[in-house]
Parts: structure tokens; C-alpha cells; sequence
């Protein structure tokens, strides 16, 4: 795969707000690899987060660190918005797509090179991130691994989970991803707010992702739906942990 031939730009809110968010993404149009491109569940759930960051998933007062994890992260659109918002932002996808994971180290470096270059702007939302800017990182995590690597990512302990169009393949897929989010949410800092964001083109394979959330315990909180291009219908859902 050739990463690194496009860039495109994603814009969210008013410019002139002092929540607007310009985030760039690096991507391939041309590549097979799913997390090459941005699909428009990813710019679903951008949206969303951005539009409910602060009323839903902000942890506390804006004075907190809030702790993210994407999974899936491909271009990382969504997390790349929350860091903008002030998130503490991990973003994780699966080692075996070498050339994904290669494209997201390249989104983050030049992530940290513009944060560099706009230190000491006057227009910059809070002072206190030009000090010490919010980090972004990059690990491998590969679904329904419960392994070692896996574990003690989970324990660093994550307030929010995202994931956009991580549940597009078949049922057995769903409950990787899904016992993943699981032991990511067990370990939440506060074991009973923590919450999976996840967005994904409405499909008949719905049964079957209430099913899995079913078997690894998990419910959803709240769902909400959203037209999108093409006459797509994307499903942004808020899945926690069950009683």
C-alpha cells in the first residue's frame, strides 16, 4: 500500500467558535486495506463526539483529563477530533496491516509538528494546552486478543472508547471487537461510566450485534441515528457494561 498520497482536511463547527476543530488526515483512496480510508461512519461518529463531547463523554470539569482509546483507528478521524478537544488519546489498530498502523505514526507526526508551530497562537481555545498540549499516541491492539499487550493497555484505564465501523464483518467479528471493549471498560477509572462509542451503516446484521453484546456482557446505553451521503444511514451507539 502507498500511504501518504492524499491528505485531506475535516472541518467541524464554526470557525470563529471556540469549539471549531481542523484535523488532517493522511490517506490512500486506492489501498484495499479498510483502514486506509475514511469511511463515512468515521466521519459520522467525528461529528457526533464533537457535537457531544462536552455535555456526554468529557470527563468532569474541563480542568480533568479525559482518557480516549480508538479502536480500528485507520485515519483516525474521530480520535484525532477528540484530541483537538483536549483528550488524552490512544490509538490502536491491529499489527498485521503494518501499512495501517505505519499511516497512523505518520498522521501523529505531523499532529505533534503542527502543535509545535502553533505554540503561543492567540487564537488557541486554553491556554494551558500551548503548556502542556494533551498526548496522542499510537499502539498496536488487536481484537479479541486477550493477551498480555492487551491487558495491560486496558489497565491504564480509558473513560471513553470509539470506534467507527469496527463491526462490518460477520458475527464471530463482532465478538472479538466486542470482548475487547469489554475488558477496556472493566478497567474504566471509574468502572460504571465508562462507555464504547461505536458508529457503523445500518445493516441487517443488527440481530447479530445484539446478540454478541448479549454474550460479553454488555448493553447499550443510548443509540442515535444519522442520514448520511448516498443515502447511507449510520447508527452512532453507546454501549457500557451490563448491571
Amino acid at each position: 500500500m502507498s500511504v501518504g498520497c492524499e491528505r485531506r482536511t475535516h472541518e467541524f463547527g464554526h470557525p470563529l467558535g471556540l469549539d471549531f476543530v481542523r484535523v488532517e488526515t493522511v490517506e490512500d483512496p486506492r489501498a484495499k486495506e479498510f483502514g486506509a480510508r475514511t469511511w463515512v461512519a468515521a466521519e459520522v461518529l467525528a461529528a457526533h463526539l464533537h457535537r457531544h463531547w462536552h455535555a456526554r463523554y468529557r470527563r468532569g470539569e474541563p480542568t480533568d483529563e479525559t482518557r480516549v482509546l480508538e479502536l480500528g483507528a485507520g485515519t483516525s478521524l474521530p480520535g484525532l477530533v477528540l484530541h483537538e478537544l483536549g483528550a488524552r488519546v490512544v490509538l490502536t489498530d491491529t499489527s498485521e496491516e503494518g501499512c495501517v498502523l505505519s499511516n497512523i505514526f505518520q498522521i501523529v507526526s505531523a499532529c505533534d509538528e503542527k502543535k509545535r508551530l502553533r505554540d503561543g497562537d492567540a487564537n488557541r481555545r486554553d491556554a494551558r494546552f500551548r503548556a502542556k498540549p494533551p498526548s496522542l499516541e499510537v499502539r498496536h491492539l488487536h481484537w479479541g486478543r486477550l493477551d498480555a499487550e492487551a491487558v495491560a493497555l486496558a489497565k491504564t484505564g480509558f473513560d471513553v472508547v470509539i470506534g467507527a465501523d469496527v463491526l462490518y464483518g460477520k458475527s464471530r467479528d463482532f465478538h472479538a471487537v466486542f470482548a475487547t471493549a469489554r475488558l477496556l471498560l472493566e478497567n474504566a477509572p471509574s468502572r460504571n461510566e465508562g462507555v464504547f462509542v461505536t458508529a457503523y451503516q445500518h445493516r441487517a446484521s443488527h440481530r447479530s450485534i445484539e446478540s454478541s453484546l448479549v454474550t460479553n456482557g454488555l448493553v447499550v446505553r443510548r443509540a442515535f441515528r444519522y442520514p448520511a451521503e448516498g443515502g447511507i444511514t449510520v447508527d452512532v451507539v453507546e454501549i457500557t457494561l451490563a448491571d
